[in-house]
């Protein structure tokens, strides 16, 4: 037997109340953004994403030239002494 509480019905339902509750919860929220925007800046803004380049930044030294040598003696080394090497280069 079901339990009244696990009902599709009452279930769909209490789904229902809280979409509404989250509508009502973005409505004020927007209506607050605007606001500021418009004191701060004098009109409401989009905003605007930045170019994510920071991972470009991050991963471009790994794949160098003068590396390769090292990350295949890295590779090939016994896993043992890369978890060594690991542990030593994080302190």
């Amino acid at each position: 037997m079901v339990s009244p509480l696990f009902d599709p019905g009452v279930v769909q339902k209490k789904i229902d109340e809280l979409a509404q509750r989250d509508a009502e919860f973005a409505k004020l929220a927007e209506s607050r953004e605007q606001r500021r925007q418009l004191e701060i800046y004098g009109s409401v803004r989009e905003y605007e994403f930045p170019p994510n380049t920071s991972q470009v930044h991050v991963t471009n030294w790994v794949h160098a030239y003068w590396l390769r040598p090292v990350r295949f003696i890295y590779r090939n080394m016994p896993r043992g002494l890369r978890k060594v090497l690991k542990r030593l280069s994080v302190r």
